[in-house]
């Protein structure tokens, strides 16, 4: 029976006192009643923990770890973590601010046959719930784990990290979060999960929103400096994919830094360009049947040699060229 296969919900925590409690209630409101949620903190210095621990004295399926401190510090080793503690046959990741529909669990189980990852409709939102609006409009269930997979090399997202329902020994195989990446560390998730030979996925968009993205203040406010970290970040993750792809699949990172030059653009410089240059040139004749993007190039010769200082102008240029290279990629979302 669907009934007896238990779900275990990792929620990472740090400093997030504000929106904990919203998010915990979600879990609690379900219909579906045999789920576990390890809350695994971060080593928080406001009142999260003490929040947590209300739900946790409320009702026995709570629990709340700590992250061990021999483990690298980051929303990547906390998820891990509790995968490792967890008790579950399947596994949703939910952060610390956002929210599960009331039925989420419920519709998730009931979508499972042999699936080791099966991707349900997620909504955004920035204040209020009823504002939410689908975070990716033009999900289509006909397309290939591998077509999926280059979306997310081509940074097209096309589903939050707490839009799937994971086979917890599908999740181990594939070795979890890279908890040395900081950022893109969905996207390599499901770069990897995506890429396995044998995977079973599926893409369930047959009901409305079963997860609550919320836009916050954090994603939304992004200094110079922060600008810094997300690109060095976005060019790590690149040279860890470049050991993991053969060339003809790598080719579709050109998208990924056709969003880092256009997003970041106010800190790229020419050491950056010389980077992507190198990461995008592979081996004689591996790739002849592949052309890089007409946006990718041009953007690159843009930086390069036209204009190397950042300027409004570069910028907007580059709005249009990611524009013009997003709107490209939507379109085989239709084909």
């Amino acid at each position: 029976m669907k009934s007896d296969l238990k779900v275990s919900v990792i929620v990472p925590c740090f400093n997030n006192e504000r929106l904990i409690t919203d998010t915990l209630e979600s879990v609690i409101q379900q219909t579906y009643f045999n789920w576990e949620c390890i809350v695994v903190d971060d080593g928080s210095d406001d009142r999260s923990v003490e929040k947590i621990l209300s739900y946790v004295n409320r009702d026995h399926r709570f629990r709340l770890l700590k992250r061990p401190s021999d483990l690298p510090k980051g929303a990547n080793s906390c998820r891990n973590y509790g995968v490792l503690k967890s008790s579950g046959e399947y596994l949703i990741f939910l952060d610390a601010d956002d929210l599960l529909a009331n039925n989420c669990i419920e519709r998730r189980v009931n979508s499972i046959s042999v699936e080791d990852l099966i991707i349900h409709s997620t909504a955004h939102f920035t204040e209020e719930i009823d504002q939410a609006s689908p975070f990716f409009p033009n999900l289509n269930s006909n397309l290939s784990a591998i077509e999926y997979r280059n979306m997310f090399l081509e940074y097209m997202i096309p589903w939050h990290t707490s839009s799937g329902i994971w086979k917890k020994d599908f999740f181990n195989e594939i070795n979890g979060f890279n908890d040395r990446l900081l950022r893109f560390q969905d996207v390599d998730l499901h770069v990897r999960a995506l890429s396995f030979p044998l995977i079973k996925f599926k893409l369930d968009d047959s009901s409305s929103f079963t997860s609550y993205y919320r836009k916050s203040e954090f994603h939304q406010k992004v200094t110079k400096e922060k600008r810094r970290f997300i690109l060095n970040q976005g060019l790590a993750f690149a040279s860890e994919l470049k050991s993991l792809l053969k060339p003809n699949d790598f080719i579709s990172v050109q998208g990924l830094f056709v969003y880092l030059l256009f997003r970041f653009e106010e800190v790229v410089g020419l050491e950056d360009l010389k980077v992507i240059k190198n990461l995008m040139q592979t081996n004689s004749g591996e790739s002849e049947s592949h052309s890089l993007a007409y946006e990718f190039n041009f953007l690159v010769w843009v930086y390069g040699t036209w204009m190397t200082n950042p300027s409004r102008f570069r910028k907007y240029l580059s709005f249009i060229v990611f524009k013009k290279y997003s709107y490209s990629i939507r379109k085989k979302l239709n084909h």
